[in-house]
């Protein structure tokens, strides 16, 4: 993932708000739109970026849990704290809001699947913040 240098790099011309904002999308950050079975998909290392605070979002079609873990190294290695987690319950948007102020270089994106047929991933996206 580039580095962010300018506004230029992460925001189109429409952007007018005072905060700087990147949204990703599951194809940025290498994950999956389907979980097996009783299964896990994560995602690749995501760097921060010098961003502050983020939101992941997800609606799967069957239950399960969407976990965040930051990590205090860009490298992945050291974990920053617990994982940040909310259930899923089919069907149902949910949020996982890193808004604490702990610092972190990196982060991962889980999303798991306790049912017992293939979850579809919709509405995914991480919102980071500065």
């Amino acid at each position: 993932m580039p580095e962010v240098i300018s506004h230029q790099d992460t925001h189109d011309y429409v952007d007018c708000g005072p905060k700087l904002q990147k949204f990703l999308t599951p194809a940025s950050i290498s994950l999956s739109t389907s979980v097996a079975a009783s299964g896990a998909n994560t995602s690749a290392l995501i760097s921060s970026n010098g961003y502050s605070t983020f939101a992941v979002g997800v609606t799967s079609s069957q239950a399960g849990t969407l976990t965040v873990q930051r990590y205090l190294d860009q490298a992945g290695t050291i974990p920053q704290g617990a994982a940040l987690t909310a259930t899923l319950t089919a069907a149902t948007p949910a949020v996982v809001n890193a808004t604490d102020g702990a610092p972190f270089g990196a982060f991962t994106v889980e999303v798991s699947n306790t049912g017992t047929a293939a979850a579809t991933l919709t509405n995914t996206g991480v919102l980071l913040q500065a």
